[in-house]
């Protein structure tokens, strides 16, 4: 039998901004403030199943600074090598 999820907004699909909502979501802020104190050095990034585009976005929140992403972004979406969607 196929698993229904019963969350709120299933149907609309997979949205980041959405889990960010989320009192459980782990803000960039959170890492540095909390867990990297506390000893944590290592973190899994969600979601490597979802699509290439929602994988940069990912990638693009945690892993670059803000006045940087829309030049990583820029160039990665202008690559016509690359088939994110």
């Amino acid at each position: 039998m196929d698993h229904v999820c019963k969350a709120p907004f299933s149907k609309e699909g997979y949205r980041f901004s959405r889990v960010m909502e989320n009192p459980a979501f782990i803000s960039l802020e959170d890492i540095l403030n909390i867990y990297v104190p506390m000893g944590y050095s290592n973190f899994k990034i969600e979601g490597r199943d979802l699509g290439s585009a929602l994988l940069l976005e990912f990638i693009l929140y945690y892993m670059v600074k803000p006045q940087y992403q829309i030049h990583v972004r820029e160039a990665m979406y202008l690559d016509a090598m690359l088939d994110l969607f």
